[in-house]
């Protein structure tokens, strides 16, 4: 029964959630109700709604329209029964468990009584570890809130140097503008300077005027001389300026931002896939180290000695520990299946061909696995190697498990018991002469 569900069983107050409940009566209560109720019945128990009854329990079945005492239970559905449970007509609530395995309540007490005890038992077990279990998930929770907060802090740190970095390349640009305006078309200036040279002319016309009416006086022949050089001077800057308009007047400049419109679409699309949020995997990246058994070719590898011997090459940097790496491995070349051995795995630094490597490897026409040098067949899905297939190495050094992919075919894993602080490469041995892989 549950708290607030229950309406007052007085046909006037149907609408008012019950308060209260009778037993004896089978009546729910109201407030009004109870004040009423408990004037005539004093001896009832009556029990009150509150959030920790979730349930009232009065002998009789909870059924409606049963008010039967509880006498039977039902094994099929570990439930107390009354007779009109087990009724063989069905309806009103009647027959439930009409088909059903029951037995009286004296039958089941042995069972029941055994049953409790087991769950005493088991409540005292789990009592001592549920504590440790709690602060343990707290714990759990606890760290898995810090790694929240360091990811977006990571995350707003890289694009706060992304956006900044943008705003100081904007700002570059701008200023690289406004440079390359001002020293190929200075026009601020020599407007400044066009505008004055009308008044300039007409100054200079009426002084050279006045200074004409004078020449007959001797007494300012120095004063009208150097006058004269004055206004000669002050022509010369006028011409000059004259002609600077006139340059640019017939001068266009055309100066444009330097960017294609895919470029611009490439790169909004590369901000959009930027970044990714995930588990702890990375795409292992790495080279073959330079060794004179073979060469690089294509960003590929070609073997160069003689196909009676073996080929092994690491990788030049070394597996990370606590994560999960991957790589693939693209054969570039035609191979015989019943000839040609390639392994591809992970190695140690001291690997002597295979004893010391975990690879996956094409043998007479099927795909073996090889683990420190014992061979024994991984799985149906694939026959032999053939070019174009890429081989995907993922290796796990949280859980020190070893998997593979052959064309995106997941052959499962390959080794669960890889060492957990060994130094480990990505590997490849090559056996014929010429055989090429390629890293992808």
């Amino acid at each position: 029964m549950e708290d607030n569900e229950k309406k007052c069983s007085n046909i006037k107050h149907k609408e008012i959630n019950a308060v209260n409940y009778c037993p004896e009566c089978n009546l729910y209560l109201c407030n009004k109700c109870t004040n009423t109720h408990s004037e005539f019945f004093v001896n009832h128990q009556i029990y009150n709604f509150n959030k920790n009854l979730y349930e009232i329990f009065t002998g009789k079945c909870n059924e409606l329209n049963h008010k039967l005492n509880l006498q039977y239970f039902c094994k099929n559905h570990n439930k107390l029964c009354c007779a009109a449970c087990l009724s063989k007509i069905k309806g009103n609530g009647d027959g439930q468990h009409f088909d059903c395995t029951v037995c009286s309540i004296v039958e089941i007490k042995e069972e029941k009584k055994n049953k409790l005890n087991e769950n005493i038992k088991y409540l005292e077990d789990f009592s001592k570890t549920v504590e440790s279990s709690i602060n343990k998930l707290k714990e759990i929770i606890k760290l898995i809130d810090e790694n929240k907060e360091q990811v977006k802090k990571k995350i707003s740190e890289v694009f706060t140097k992304i956006r900044s970095t943008l705003n100081d390349r904007e700002d570059e640009l701008l200023l690289e503008v406004d440079k390359l305006f001002e020293k190929n078309f200075p026009k601020d200036d020599i407007i400044k300077q066009g505008e004055k040279t009308p008044n300039q002319i007409k100054y200079y016309l009426e002084k050279g005027k006045i200074l004409n009416d004078d020449w007959n006086d001797n007494n300012k022949l120095i004063s009208n001389i150097n006058k004269c050089i004055n206004i000669e001077n002050n022509i010369k800057n006028i011409v000059e300026m004259n002609e600077t308009i006139k340059k640019h007047n017939s001068k266009t400049i055309n100066i444009k931002f330097l960017t294609e419109e895919n470029e611009i679409s490439n790169f909004l699309e590369n901000i959009k896939t930027f970044g990714n949020v995930g588990k702890k995997e990375i795409a292992f990246k790495f080279k073959f180290s330079q060794a004179k058994n073979y060469i690089i070719k294509n960003n590929g590898l070609s073997i160069t000695k003689n196909k009676s011997e073996w080929n092994l090459i690491l990788g030049d940097q070394e597996i990370p520990k606590n994560k999960i790496s991957k790589w693939k491995i693209k054969i570039n070349t035609d191979i015989n299946a019943s000839y040609d051995d390639v392994y591809i795995g992970i190695g140690k630094n001291n690997s002597k061909r295979v004893n010391d490597c975990w690879s996956i490897y094409n043998h007479c026409s099927n795909i073996q696995l090889c683990l420190e040098g014992n061979c024994t067949k991984y799985n149906n899905k694939y026959e032999s190697l053939k070019k174009g297939d890429i081989i995907e190495v993922i290796l796990d050094r949280i859980s020190n498990q070893l998997s593979f992919f052959i064309n995106n075919n997941d052959f499962g894993i390959a080794c669960s018991n890889i060492p957990k602080d060994d130094k480990l490469f990505p590997t490849v041995l090559l056996y014929e002469q010429n055989l090429n892989v390629e890293i992808l």
